[in-house]
């Protein structure tokens, strides 16, 4: 398993601080970096990696649901992104590789240490034995699976609950997954804290597992008024080549529960730099309120 890392300071005040003696504001969301090893042309890895790093500091999230964070991306974006101004601990899970050569890619809660502090960590996987490193169902090539931590929030001494998870592309073992995610929020989230659920689910809106998590879970793109999105609703730009973002899938989700939560915008945000993007997938985020 990969170790935690962490950046130096930021050079922006944390939108995580308290604006009242109990009120939280954070921007919660989500960002596939994609693996290093892939891209080809402009999307070459020696020609991306500035831009992702600039990307999460520009982003300028308080926590955030990373995923395809292989050894290379762990290695060298934390301390570029130092390097650019932001401060950010990754506290990574689930190495996985299909055939012992690719790289290793995990999935990542990273976060603001200025703002948060993590107190409690779980993780299970995708499959009929969750509390083992194991696949299930109908995707065999990954071990998928999900993690979650209890957050202090430092300024108001306040804790949330925040899961993350790549969901697999089988179609039968998303379905499946769906409901233990549910079960492990609440095993996990005992007290019912102010909780967020974030990740690339390789889904839509429409499809069950979506239906789902929606028993429990509130879907913010489908929640925050139209008038208060920013950005396309697609969320998979694949390298530039879904040139209608609309029309792409949305298969990125922030998803919230809990009383007093206000999501106040969403954002898609499909921004390039020289002209390509950092990822094949776009950062997405909330900016919440929480009272």
């Amino acid at each position: 398993m990969l170790a935690a890392a962490s950046c130096g300071s930021s050079k922006k005040a944390a939108k995580g601080a308290a604006t009242g003696s109990q009120e939280i504001t954070a921007r919660i969301g989500t960002f596939n970096l994609w693996v290093s090893h892939i891209g080809k042309g402009d999307y070459v890895w020696a020609n991306r990696k500035e831009k992702l790093a600039q990307a999460i500091v520009d982003n300028d999230m308080d926590i955030f649901a990373g995923e395809e964070v292989d050894t290379v991306i762990f290695r060298e974006i934390p301390p570029m992104v130092a390097a650019k101004g932001g401060n950010y601990t990754w506290k990574t899970f689930s190495p996985y590789n299909p055939d012992g050569e690719t790289a290793v890619k995990a999935q990542a809660i990273i976060y603001k240490p200025d703002v948060f502090e993590m107190l409690e960590f779980h993780h299970f996987w995708c499959s009929e034995t969750p509390d083992e490193m194991s696949t299930g169902w109908d995707e065999m090539r990954f071990k998928r699976g999900a993690c979650c931590a209890t957050m202090l929030h430092k300024a108001t001494g306040r804790n949330i609950f925040v899961m993350i998870s790549h969901f697999p592309l089988g179609a039968e073992a998303r379905l499946h997954f769906a409901p233990i995610i549910l079960e492990r929020a609440k095993l996990y989230n005992p007290e019912n804290l102010p909780a967020f659920f974030l990740g690339d689910l390789n889904t839509r809106e429409e499809r069950p597992e979506s239906a789902i998590l929606r028993e429990y879970w509130t879907d913010a793109y489908l929640s925050v008024p139209f008038e208060s999105h920013v950005g396309p609703k697609g969320t998979f730009n694949l390298y530039g080549r879904n040139e209608d973002m609309d029309a792409a899938p949305r298969i990125d989700f922030v998803y919230y529960r809990g009383e007093g939560i206000q999501p106040n915008k969403y954002v898609v945000n499909t921004q390039r730099y020289d002209g390509i993007y950092p990822s094949d997938h776009c950062p997405v985020y909330v900016d919440f309120t929480i009272r």
